[in-house]
């Protein structure tokens, strides 16, 4: 399993923070809450369980669900993945919060806090994060090399 983009260890943070009630499930409208603050809204939580063919996932449906859901936003084409640049864009601009082209180490604290990190970016070093993806060293993460991150280019 990938899970590119997002870690092993947020995606099952994020889903016990989805599991509301401690079912061991995440239902259809909690994912979809979550795939719209990503900006992967495309489909309504009807849609949804026509594509899962059911109304609750558990954390390996979850997490085979993201998986599935990220390599469907590349598509290959003679060994070269062509990115899907409309649902990047959407996933860019959900953390570029202020709009200016550039999501810096605050911004990337409000989305995560907004997508239910609130205690775990206390302790996570967002300015951290921002480096590790910053290749011209500007200490902000331009389209480009959100780009490159999704895709894990080098």
């Amino acid at each position: 399993m990938d899970c590119s983009f997002i870690s092993i260890n947020d995606l099952q943070r994020m889903f016990h923070k989805l599991d509301k009630n401690q079912d061991g499930l995440v239902t259809l409208d909690e994912l979809h809450w979550i795939l719209e603050r990503l900006g992967w809204s495309e489909h309504t939580p009807e849609e949804l369980e026509l594509f899962v063919g059911k109304q609750s996932l558990d954390l390996d449906e979850f997490l085979r669900f993201y998986d599935d859901a990220v390599s469907d936003r590349k598509e290959t084409k003679n060994d070269s993945v062509v990115d899907n640049d409309d649902a990047i864009v959407g996933a860019f601009n959900v953390f570029d919060v202020n709009g200016d082209g550039y999501i810096s180490s605050e911004e990337l604290r409000t989305v995560l806090e907004r997508l239910g990190f609130e205690e775990e970016t206390k302790s996570w070093d967002c300015g951290r994060m921002i480096r590790a993806h910053d290749k011209n060293l500007d200490g902000v993460i331009d389209f480009e090399e959100f780009k490159n991150m999704m895709l894990h280019v080098q």
